[in-house]
């Protein structure tokens, strides 16, 4: 998984620089445009489009008979079952092209969430820095035998430090007075681990952001499908994951200042939307 999401990371920083700084709903109406053209020409060589136009066709042919013979009502309920019916087929034949376009757009998506959705964090915020342990690590913490603790980084003050009692989780509260990329420490006994931690204004840094460095599975974003833009700890590291919650909880202003329309997801999901819609018929495309 990790030689996967270098790939991904590389293939989608080469696309993206040259957009770094262009405003958000430019860059991110391009990729959604260009996304939208290549997901339909995916439907149309994953789909089969004659039998899609065969039921495309049935229907206007079922309609039209309703209009003829809106008077004779056998005709119409033959016909309003045929169109139900040609609808159902032409669901049933949208799922496999849906299914293998559902493939590339879930590592896409996570790429475009540590750029649209996670921001950093803004200077003076407070935050809560969480280290998962391993079981053997904590054990030996438990009993005095291995030490943990959080390097001092210029421009970042450590407030305060508690864990659990059994020591499989520690927590950091951290102010962040200086703006910067600035790489955080976690050592557990004589191994490290770094957790980037990105301080200022969004439209300053145009890395992604990465809320979390995970190595296992817990939930929804606890996979490292789903957060690609930091490898994951060692499997024999003492540290397991390492979350940043105020980045968790952050997130970049709206790609356009509208309610709802402004989001970035539903801003990508309707420019592609109607970018494909735009430039199906020059492809021939039957949906």
């Amino acid at each position: 998984m990790a030689t996967f999401n270098r790939f991904c990371n590389w293939v989608f920083e080469l696309t993206y620089a040259p957009m770094a700084g262009w405003p958000p709903w430019v860059s991110l109406g391009v990729i959604s445009a260009v996304i939208g053209v290549v997901m339909l020409l995916a439907y149309k060589y994953t789909s089969w489009q004659s039998q899609i136009g065969k039921a495309r066709d049935e229907i206007k042919a079922r309609m039209l008979a309703m209009r003829l013979f809106k008077d004779n009502l056998g005709v119409t309920l033959a016909s309003q079952g045929g169109v139900v019916w040609s609808s159902l087929k032409i669901l049933f034949l949208s799922i496999p092209p849906i299914l293998v376009a559902m493939i590339p757009m879930v590592p896409l998506l996570a790429q475009l969430a540590g750029r649209y959705q996670f921001a950093p964090l803004p200077t003076g915020k407070s935050t809560y820095v969480r280290a998962w342990l391993s079981d053997a690590f904590a054990a030996r913490e438990v009993k005095g035998e291995a030490s943990l603790a959080l390097d001092p980084v210029p421009g970042l003050t450590i407030e305060k430090f508690w864990r659990r009692a059994d020591s499989k989780e520690a927590w950091w509260k951290i102010r962040c007075d200086q703006p910067g990329k600035h790489t955080l420490t976690v050592r557990a006994g004589d191994e490290a681990v770094t957790k980037s931690l990105p301080v200022g204004d969004y439209r300053s840094i145009t890395d992604a952001v990465s809320p979390k460095r995970t190595s296992f599975y817990a939930g929804a974003l606890d996979n490292t499908l789903m957060l690609p833009w930091e490898p994951p700890p060692p499997a024999d590291s003492p540290v397991r994951a390492i979350e940043i919650s105020g980045l968790m909880e952050s997130a970049a202003p709206d790609v356009l200042s509208i309610p709802l329309v402004g989001n970035w997801i539903l801003y990508f999901l309707i420019v592609s939307i109607v970018f494909a819609l735009i430039v199906k018929p020059v492809f021939n495309v039957r949906i």
